[in-house]
């Protein structure tokens, strides 16, 4: 066995080399341990993390959490492994470490992310990318595939570039898969339950620029140039057919009363022109102290919105100044004058926010009452002729969220894939749920809704048919548990399946935390190759170590201590 990396003191191992990844999952696996790896903690945390050990607190089950649970089970961070290596320059065939990140990502807690040591920019100035990216660039590649993320298109997907992938099973065996194997339509999106992705091999895309605007639209028919909910007129496409005709494209939909408005953000490719002037997309204002002004406002809005009490929500607050006041101390420099600055703007703005906070918190009625105004401030309709106009690089604009703070405009949601020519019937039933329950059904925040191109990998949400995708966004500060039976995401969920609309969920994000048995039997019968899948993981993960109590619950739907045996666990599986 290979020397393994010291545990670190953040509670990560951080592996530089493949063979100390091998060592640890043989540790793991001789131990009869878990063993779980990270990106940039994207996804739900105790989707990523192993279960905590005997008398420990789990990891809040929020999106950004970037501590492991305490215990001797295994979880690695793969910082330290990060490497490109170009395999073919002139054809874009790169070789990449599992711990490289698409882009910059701001929220990495060693700090080893920077936007030149992404794969992105590092095939940029190659004069390549990749076909596709998702709203936001941060992730590593291993988990950015792992999760069976996307991009907002049907004509284009990150798919098309991934060409082979090494991955080691549950005995520490490392071997190479390509797109000829049978298997690897199941090992690159398998959730970690199938192995540690070590490396992949991806065919780059030439390098394109993207040109694109955005524009507000009401959504009443007569001013929106989208037939939202209906099949379409002359000169206006349904929605369905809108997304089959835009290359990139994503909409938030405001639906609450008063407010009612699509913010349409859409794309074209074009020619990397050797002269470029790039105008990139801004989600918020052009000035970056402006830009996180706005989304500290966003933050404390939200914040009282969904919140009850003055005490729990001026708590909740305090990450929002903290994280406003770094950002600060950044763009001014970081000199003692600039922080000396930053701490004296972040006070004074502490002092605005308790006084919105004492009052708004006193009179909430008031808050909902002028909730239309303020969203009209923050979100306003695009006058005729004014739409904000783009072109830039595609690692620049085309992950249009990535000016979104983490802290500051804290998002999570549950996004639910559903097949494409449902498109209107699935429209005509949200427009009918916001209309009759107002806030209980759309809440304060936006609904987002973009597409996804078919799939070949087995567990994809998008497995051999396009798909509508609906992201109903749920503002990190909420009290409650957004996934439980009495909440927020159980309408939709709970709707979809009483109108026979069929769905698939995005595995990253909320899944039910209710009737669990109920909804694993559902999930199973989604997939016409899961017992496929789990016959490949019972020869890949004999000792269950890549399985922690998360996905038992949602796979086989109990607690992992439940299952009497691995026999058991994959027979049910099976079954």
């Amino acid at each position: 066995m290979s020397q393994l990396p010291p545990l670190g003191a953040d509670g990560f191992y951080h592996p530089s080399t493949e063979a100390e990844i091998i060592a640890l999952v043989q540790k793991a696996n001789n131990e009869l341990l878990e063993i779980r790896c990270r990106g940039a903690a994207h996804s739900l945390a105790r989707a990523i993390y192993t279960d905590p050990g005997q008398g420990e607190l789990p990891v809040p089950n929020v999106v950004s959490e970037q501590k492991p649970p305490k215990g001797p089970n295994l979880n690695v961070m793969f910082d330290q492994y990060y490497k490109l290596n170009w395999i073919d320059p002139q054809k874009g065939i790169i070789e990449v470490e599992a711990g490289i990140h698409l882009g910059y990502d701001p929220e990495d807690p060693t700090g080893t992310s920077t936007l030149e040591n992404s794969l992105l920019y590092q095939a940029f100035v190659k004069g390549f990318t990749l076909s596709d990216l998702g709203g936001i660039s941060h992730q590593t590649i291993s988990g950015f595939l792992m999760t069976g993320s996307s991009g907002g298109s049907l004509m284009y997907s990150i798919d098309e570039n991934i060409i082979g992938l090494s991955i080691i099973d549950g005995l520490g065996q490392c071997k190479w898969f390509d797109k000829t194997d049978e298997e690897f339509g199941a090992l690159v999106l398998s959730l970690g339950l199938l192995g540690v992705v070590s490396k992949v091999r991806v065919q780059l895309t030439p390098i394109f620029n993207i040109y694109g605007q955005q524009i507000t639209y009401p959504t009443k028919p007569a001013d929106c140039p989208i037939d939202l909910f209906g099949s379409g007129t002359p000169g206006k496409p349904s929605f369905e057919n809108f997304l089959k005709a835009t290359p990139y494209t994503r909409v938030l939909w405001w639906p609450q009363e008063k407010v009612e408005r699509v913010v349409i953000w859409e794309a074209s490719r074009g020619t990397a022109m050797p002269v470029f002037d790039p105008v990139p997309y801004e989600e918020f204002a052009k000035d970056s102290l402006l830009a996180n002004v706005e989304q500290l406002l966003a933050s404390i809005l939200f914040t009282m919105l969904g919140n009850s009490k003055i005490g729990v929500v001026w708590k909740k607050l305090r990450p929002s100044f903290k994280e406003f006041r770094h950002l600060t101390e950044q763009s001014w420099g970081g000199s003692i004058l600039a922080k000396a600055a930053a701490w004296v703007l972040t006070f004074i703005l502490k002092i605005i926010g308790f006084v919105m906070v004492l009052f708004f918190m006193t009179f909430k009625g008031l808050l909902r009452a002028i909730y239309p105004f303020v969203i009209d401030i923050l979100q306003p309709l695009t006058k005729k002729g004014n739409a904000q106009m783009f072109m830039d690089y595609t690692y620049s604009s085309l992950p249009m969220d990535n000016g979104a703070n983490d802290i500051l405009m804290g998002t999570e949601f549950t996004e639910i894939w559903i097949p494409l020519d449902y498109t209107q019937k699935a429209m005509q039933l949200l427009d009918k749920m916001f209309k009759e329950g107002k806030f209980e059904a759309t809440g304060y925040y936006s609904t987002e809704l973009y597409a996804g191109k078919q799939s070949n990998y087995w567990l994809s949400p998008a497995y051999q048919r396009d798909v509508l995708r609906i992201d109903f966004f749920w503002f990190s500060t909420n009290e409650g548990n957004p996934a439980s039976k009495e909440d927020f995401f159980a309408q939709y969920w709970e709707a979809l399946r009483q109108e026979n609309i069929p769905f698939r969920l995005h595995w990253a994000k909320f899944l039910p935390e209710y009737d669990f048995a109920e909804w694993a039997a559902y999930i199973q019968a989604s997939y016409p190759r899961w017992n496929d899948f789990m016959e490949l993981r019972k020869q890949r993960d004999p000792n269950n170590i890549f399985l922690n109590n998360y996905w038992s619950r949602h796979l086989f739907g109990k607690d992992k201590a439940d299952l009497k045996s691995v026999a058991e666990a994959h027979s049910e599986l099976l079954s």
